[in-house]
């Protein structure tokens, strides 16, 4: 067992998607972060972070939102810095923009290389260039590995947080024609939920996250609920049909685990406003029960 250090982040960079700012208060009232320190060496709760909330949408229909996003960005950075770098740092979100903070804080904190794991029906690496939404949420991947606008004040511009050919995204099944293209065009690796399937979780990647583990300082992971099928988990914004299993799931996280590099776990994508009956509050809360059980 090792220390774990709970976060709550909020963050929604988009006024019709907001329902997925009350996922921290809902997990918790659940009772993520007991469950969590039943696995724990120590568990220290952090607070949650105080972020935006966006009631309207502003700004160029290709990057909505965006100065807002920066200084929430920038909180979060913060947060995270002053994490004490012992064990797992277990950061709950929001959406899955709170991982250009999250990963910016970790930098500068634990290590200048590192490595991501990316499991997520969708790529997160559109561009403003290729978004057809306009939706941070979108494109907060391709943000964090130095596309798109500048992010002056959050990290050094020289450098990006992450570099390309350390992200392995896992369980696509939903991109953008043009992020695909972005996607296809880079050194990252990709792993689709069929490839999953067809090959079977260790098979398909024991190489890629042991490769990545040996060239990198720390891992992150990133877990986007709705890479989860929605017949099991339909609490998020944009369900995609054919998704993983809880079980597949938690094996990836495992891997990850095994590697002794991970740092960072970013949970994000569950919306409350769409579970009233809590049942996928509690099947989360049991997931990262079970998911961090008996860490060595």
């Amino acid at each position: 067992m090792e220390p774990i250090t709970f976060v709550g982040l909020p963050l929604c960079s988009r006024a019709n998607v907001s329902g997925i700012t009350e996922a921290v208060k809902v997990l918790r009232e659940i009772g993520i972060v007991q469950e969590l320190g039943k696995n724990a060496s120590t568990l220290k709760d952090h607070g949650d972070a105080r972020l935006s909330e966006i009631r309207s949408d502003f700004g160029p229909k290709n990057l909505l939102n965006f100065p807002q996003f920066l200084q929430d960005s920038g909180r979060i950075r913060s947060v995270v810095s002053q994490w004490d770098g012992e064990g797992l740092l277990f950061a709950l979100g929001g959406e899955c923009s709170i991982c250009v903070g999250s990963l910016a804080g970790l930098k500068g904190n634990i290590g200048d290389k590192i490595g991501i794991v990316w499991i997520d029906a969708h790529g997160d690496f559109n561009t403003p260039e290729t978004t057809p939404s306009g939706y941070i949420g979108g494109m907060c991947l391709a943000f964090a590995c130095g596309r798109g606008p500048s992010l002056k004040g959050i990290v050094d511009e020289r450098k990006p947080i992450l570099g390309e050919e350390n992200v392995v995204h896992i369980g696509g099944r939903a991109l953008d024609p043009l992020e695909s293209e972005n996607m296809s065009s880079s050194p990252m690796k990709t792993y689709s939920a069929l490839t999953l399937r067809k090959n079977g979780v260790p098979s398909s990647l024991n190489l890629a996250i042991s490769s990545l583990a040996d060239r990198c300082d720390c891992l992150a992971c990133h877990l986007d609920v709705d890479c989860i099928d929605p017949e099991l988990m339909p609490a998020v914004n944009f369900p995609a049909q054919s998704g993983l299993s809880l079980e597949e799931t938690k094996a990836i996280v495992k891997l990850i685990q095994r590697t002794g590099k991970l740092k960072l776990f970013d949970l994000a994508g569950y919306n409350p406003a769409l579970d009233p009956n809590r049942t996928c509050a509690l099947k989360l809360t049991r997931f990262t029960s079970e998911t961090f059980a008996q860490q060595h």
